[in-house]
């Protein structure tokens, strides 16, 4: 019992809020609430208490925190060898994610991960913001997560993929045979842009060019972009990443100046890693070290 008044503790925290931390659990709110205050009336010490800003740990929660978690994380782990001697695999994984990876990876990624471990479960959580998703990790919301590195020094990250700007043109524009486009071109382009909140990336990109793009359109889909400039509206730039997204019928081409990010996946240094995590990070190592660069073999 007490197992679960530590994982009551934990989704409240993580939540934000004892009615969505009793959601999650299948319980009642009465019934979380009532385990949070038995841990404090055991302990003698109160755990959380009410803010502005929600559910906020005490100093004496903040330090037991740490150790709640190690301690439903070793149960976790000993219930995943047990299910493996037993030749199962168990578990759940959250996972933190911004949109081209969610869009292009991870759909591929579950697939494979699942027809090798059909009982390991995810949560997918995603954000634009790379500084939400390390926070995330650092404070036990997700397992791990995909992220810009470099990174915050309280992660250990493993690289997986450079991802590059490139150009998105129409069929009939004058730079479509050519072997690179110039970023010198970009201030006489008719552009067409992803909402600055959609795109950290992109935005800072453009904000260090010597003049920016004169922005035609403002969108804040992908596939709006793409067949935008399919139709011969505009030109625009996106992350290789997201290369035949879609399959529109326009052409990619590299700058003659390379912008790129290093994406890699993360986990908390001070954390522990259940081996349904590990077995999901060295999956998607493995996976993405095997994919081709398309964009420069068209």
């Amino acid at each position: 019992m007490s197992l679960q008044k530590y994982t009551a503790l934990l989704k409240t925290v993580e939540l934000g809020s004892v009615s969505l931390a009793a959601e999650q659990m299948g319980y009642t709110q009465p019934a979380v609430s009532r385990m949070i205050a038995d841990l404090e009336k055991e302990w003698g010490v109160e755990l959380l208490y009410r803010s502005r800003a929600g559910i906020v740990l005490s100093s004496a929660g903040e330090k037991l925190l740490p150790l709640i978690k190690a301690v439903v994380a070793d149960h976790e782990e000993l219930q995943f060898t047990v299910n493996e001697l037993k030749g199962l695999h168990t578990g759940l994984v959250r996972v933190g994610t911004f949109t081209s990876v969610a869009n292009k990876w991870v759909p591929m990624l579950l697939k494979s991960f699942e027809e090798q471990y059909p009982g390991i479960e995810f949560k997918l959580v995603n954000s634009e913001n790379y500084s939400e998703i390390e926070a995330w990790i650092f404070h036990g919301k997700v397992d791990c997560g995909f992220v810009n590195m470099p990174t915050s020094a309280e992660l250990d990250v493993h690289f997986l993929r450079r991802d590059r700007l490139v150009a998105v043109l129409p069929k009939d524009h004058p730079m479509a045979d050519a072997p690179f486009y110039p970023v010198s071109r970009l201030p006489g382009e008719r552009f067409i842009k992803l909402r600055e909140d959609e795109d950290n990336e992109l935005s800072e990109f453009l904000s260090h060019l010597p003049q920016p793009p004169r922005v035609r359109y403002e969108v804040n889909d992908d596939h709006m972009i793409l067949s935008m400039v399919e139709s011969g509206l505009g030109i625009s730039v996106m992350h290789s990443l997201l290369f035949d997204l879609g399959r529109y019928d326009v052409v990619w081409k590299d700058f003659d100046m390379q912008q790129h990010r290093n994406i890699g996946i993360a986990t908390a240094k001070r954390g522990r890693i259940t081996s349904a995590t590990r077995l999901f990070i060295d999956h998607a190592r493995r996976e993405l070290a095997n994919i081709h660069d398309v964009l420069t073999e068209v």
